[in-house]
């Protein structure tokens, strides 16, 4: 595909997108479409451009993410949940270095990929439970947060000081 017609093509996407923008609120909430853009054009080249452009995938698929955390975020108003979405960061590493190893033909890149996007997958629902259940971060109060883990806590403590003063 030449220059011209490239060109062409992201000038009509842009002006589609702010046409698109003017209907009503949409244009609050489709903002991160500036953020996925790129990402996903990253993430195209990298598929097209052989095993010379698949180390693109990367920067590709974590712009992408950025985009769709920030999307959701916009349609749910939950910009607090940042306190745990960078797990998906960490996990989007992880599924870009997949795809450059996939790409690139090599299945110790992707293995360590899938290894990284686990860990970020895991990090993302383990803080995801903590601030939203336990800390009761999106605004509603929490029984876990709120009664059990004080209580395990005073229970904690007093085994700690019972055990220390039947040892003595």
């Amino acid at each position: 595909m030449d220059r011209q017609r490239t060109t062409g093509i992201v000038l009509v996407a842009l002006g589609a997108l702010f046409l698109l923008a003017q209907f009503g609120q949409l244009g609050t909430f489709l903002w991160p479409l500036f953020v996925i853009a790129p990402g996903v054009a990253l993430l195209i080249w990298a598929f097209m451009g052989g095993k010379s452009a698949a180390g693109l995938a990367i920067p590709g698929s974590i712009v992408s993410m950025v985009g769709l955390i920030l999307l959701i975020q916009a349609l749910t108003g939950r910009f607090d949940t940042w306190a745990y979405a960078w797990g998906l960061i960490v996990a989007a590493v992880g599924v870009g270095t997949w795809l450059h190893g996939t790409l690139a033909d090599d299945e110790k890149v992707a293995r360590d990929g899938l290894k990284t996007a686990t860990t970020g997958l895991v990090l993302f629902a383990a803080f995801g439970v903590f601030f939203e259940f336990v800390i009761g971060l999106g605004g509603r109060a929490s029984w876990f947060g709120s009664w059990l883990v004080p209580l395990l806590l005073i229970g904690a403590g007093v085994f700690l000081l019972w055990r220390k003063r039947t040892a003595a």
